[in-house]
């Protein structure tokens, strides 16, 4: 064997073992995005559930929409707490009037770092800007944006520009993004919305789609609305799962219960690489 071999291989031997090591660095997220339908549910029933589910699913992050008001954030960053035994802190958001946007996150796992609302694609001022928190995972280090989304519905011309714009605000970010919310992009096996063309053309987005495909709306659409999407340079190397939780008896809705469905999601997020 020549010494070029010999040098090739001691290379592979070297990258295999970085790369088992990186692996070994990994940290599973799990994420839950819910519309609780402001004005159309009962924030205690809402929390029950937020409760069971956390009790079930063990999220570090949820990303609601259609939030009353910071009363009913607080019922649900207390109800997560009390299926677990990690300290949950909330981030509300100020727009939308009372379909306001909010992040539950688990203090114990990530450190907050900073948030922000992107008032530029809350197109007319009478959406809901998105909410952008950023995150440092406490064991890796590795930081990330978490974003909740709520694109308008009744104007589709507008919700096809936010996607665009989220698109392009994306392409400008250092960090990786998990983004979660109702975007109305109503995906069904035989029609998408336009929007989910411009949220992730060019590959800046991609749809991390459930296994199972049922509808997320309580609706004749039968459509999928609420959406888990990762973007960032290396996110195509994440390992990921989405599953559109169906419980007996969550649909029909009634003035207790949500009309939307939650949705998780599992990420794989590895140590930030070395430059």
């Amino acid at each position: 064997m020549n010494s070029f071999t010999i040098s090739t291989c001691r290379a592979a031997a070297v990258m295999f073992v970085v790369l088992l090591s990186a692996a070994g660095r990994a940290e599973t997220i799990e994420v839950i995005s819910w519309n609780v339908e402001s004005g159309g549910a009962d924030p205690v029933e809402i929390a029950k559930r937020v409760q069971r589910l956390q009790t079930e699913h063990k999220p570090d992050l949820w990303g609601f929409s259609e939030v009353q008001n910071d009363a009913w954030a607080e019922k649900f960053e207390k109800a997560a707490e009390q299926a677990s035994s990690a300290d949950f802190k909330r981030i509300v958001g100020t727009t939308g009037r009372s379909d306001l946007l909010a992040i539950v996150y688990n203090a114990d796992r990530l450190e907050f770092l900073g948030h922000q609302e992107l008032h530029r694609i809350n197109l007319g001022g009478y959406s809901r800007a998105p909410l952008v928190a950023a995150f440092k995972v406490k064991k890796t280090g590795r930081r990330f944006l978490f974003m909740v989304n709520h694109l308008y519905r009744s104007k589709a011309d507008r919700r096809h520009d936010q996607a665009t714009l989220l698109n392009r605000w994306a392409t400008q970010q250092k960090l990786p993004i998990i983004a979660v919310g109702d975007y109305n992009f109503d995906w069904k096996w035989d029609y998408k919305d336009r929007g989910l063309d411009n949220m992730t053309a060019g590959g800046v987005f991609t749809w991390i789609r459930p296994n199972r495909i049922v509808s997320t709306q309580d609706s004749a659409l039968g459509a999928i609305l609420d959406f888990v999407f990762i973007s960032g340079r290396d996110t195509w190397t994440w390992k990921t799962t989405s599953e559109i939780i169906v419980e007996r008896g969550d649909f029909p809705d009634t003035k207790q219960t949500p009309d939307h469905r939650p949705l998780t999601a599992t990420i794989e997020i590895p140590e930030e690489a070395a430059p």
